[in-house]
């Protein structure tokens, strides 16, 4: 369409639609400060209310965290081990978490096994000493 061509009545439609674009934005920026004006507490990146976990932090942001937290929990644990429900519980992370972690870090750490029952046991080299290389995320 040809800007001679519109007529008086497709102005007069253009016009109450950008007042009406123009009131919608405002009230979205409206909303958009009342979120940022939440306490920060409970909120997670972006500003988004979300629950976490007792592991708090992305991977990425703090390498290593899961792997120090998973291999002390199956120390403190012993040669009894834990499943991965009880490590979900333990550690407040979502249970695929750890299955996809032990999928992939888990099976490259030593001493790391997987009983029949299907029981995690992490048994470090010296007995009772913790593998302070492998907990610290190296």
């Amino acid at each position: 369409m040809k800007l001679t061509q519109i007529t008086s009545a497709q102005l007069t439609e253009i016009a109450r639609l950008v007042q009406e674009k123009e009131s919608l934005l405002k009230r979205v920026s409206e909303i958009n400060k009342t979120l940022q004006d939440l306490p920060a507490e409970g909120r997670g990146r972006g500003g988004s209310l979300m629950s976490m976990g007792h592991i708090s932090g992305r991977a990425g942001r703090h390498p290593g965290k899961l792997k120090a937290a998973v291999l002390e929990a199956l120390v403190a644990a012993g040669s009894e081990g834990l499943t991965v429900k009880e490590l979900s519980a333990k550690l407040g992370v979502k249970a695929n978490n750890l299955y996809s972690w032990f999928y992939t870090t888990g099976k490259k750490v030593e001493h790391l096994e997987k009983t029949l029952d299907g029981k995690y046991v992490y048994t470090p080299e010296q007995a009772g000493k913790t593998d302070h290389h492998a907990l610290s995320g190296e």
